[in-house]
């Protein structure tokens, strides 16, 4: 992208398009993961470029554009979901997440052998938003950590604890029932 952008300058309709054409899918497969609603995806997958061409004379060329642009899309995807007032409507879209674990450590394993992938999905809704993410943003996205610590503005470090908690919370999860407290609660962290 910094090339395209240096050809033709930041606010040329090439840009947008480029944007758009490379990043498009990643971003509403990104907000769908987060929103889980297919509708609520694609505004928010619109809006995030709308947002992003707004802001792309703010973009410093040489850093990374993907956790630039992924970064508008999360706080996109926050906005919505405050707006919303309730997590319970994100159980639309499990389909978008057919290989989901497919990187994921030995919980793929664990997880994988449970009946559906609702029982997976129901566990990792009960994370807090900030472990939620971290799963979602490198498990079901792929992305590096340090792409998700330029996304959620927060050291490597801290993606790395919030991660390896979500996933241990997720393996103990799997293997001793849903009695535990989840990440985030008051009283267990």
């Amino acid at each position: 992208m910094d090339q395209i952008i240096h050809d033709y300058g930041a606010d040329h309709p090439a840009v947008i398009e480029r944007m758009v054409a490379e990043y498009g899918a990643t971003v509403y497969r990104l907000a769908l993961s987060i929103l889980r609603d297919p509708a609520d995806a694609q505004d928010a997958a619109q809006t995030t470029f709308v947002q992003a061409a707004g802001a792309i004379q703010r973009y410093q060329a040489g850093t990374n554009f993907k956790a630039w642009l992924m970064k508008i899309a999360v706080n996109t995807c926050r906005s919505t979901l405050r707006r919303r007032s309730a997590r319970t409507r994100l159980q639309a879209a499990w389909l978008a997440f057919t290989g989901w674990f497919e990187q994921g450590p030995e919980v793929e394993a664990v997880v994988m052998d449970r009946e559906t992938g609702q029982e997976l999905w129901a566990l990792v809704e009960k994370l807090d938003e900030k472990h939620r993410l971290v799963v979602m943003l490198r498990l079901g996205q792929g992305l590096s950590i340090d792409e998700i610590s330029q996304i959620l503005d927060v050291k490597e470090k801290t993606v790395y604890t919030q991660l390896y908690v979500a996933i241990t919370w997720l393996k103990k999860q799997a293997r001793l029932g849903p009695d535990l407290a989840p990440p985030g609660d008051k009283g267990v962290l």
